[in-house]
């Protein structure tokens, strides 16, 4: 059970990348194509609508992507909230450090089971206060985009 649900958050977290990476590609080439006819559309609202909505759309998408991470000071991250599971919390220690520390964690199946449910806790932590609230953001934003540019379209080709 614990193996499905942390191989199914290791999923979820590449599916929202590669949504994220999808809208980076779509807003990328909207943006590639509004400025290139820039001169042309200068008189059109929904221009400039575009614009700012695809800039937003890729700014978001790439808060998915990146791995952004608050920078912590190693030697304050205490055995509670240490993962060794997770690169970023073991990369401080010593081949040592990390090695005694693994074989501690593997004595029990019970500590095993503990670092793996403390793992796929902290995964979905960021699925669900990071990656997916930016995605579902980014997704907004680049269909509010298209929607609102279309009527700022219409209504300036139907007023003049």
């Amino acid at each position: 059970m614990l193996r499905t649900t942390q191989q199914h958050h290791a999923q979820l977290s590449l599916l929202a990348d590669q949504k994220a990476n999808i809208l980076i590609a779509s807003n990328s080439i909207i943006l590639s194509l509004t400025l290139s006819r820039i001169e042309t559309l200068q008189d059109f609202w929904c221009t400039y609508t575009m614009l700012l909505m695809s800039i937003v759309s890729i700014l978001l998408s790439l808060l998915v992507v990146a791995p952004l991470s608050v920078p912590k000071k190693k030697s304050k991250l205490n055995k509670d909230h240490l993962n060794p599971l997770f690169f970023d919390h073991f990369s401080h220690l010593s081949h040592a450090e990390y090695q005694a520390l693994m074989s501690d964690i593997m004595e029990t199946p019970e500590k095993v089971k503990e670092a793996m449910v403390k793992d796929i806790y902290q995964l979905g932590r960021v699925l669900h206060g990071r990656k997916y609230p930016f995605l579902k953001l980014s997704a907004l934003v680049f269909i509010y985009g298209i929607i609102i540019s279309l009527i700022l379209l219409l209504i300036q080709l139907i007023s003049g």
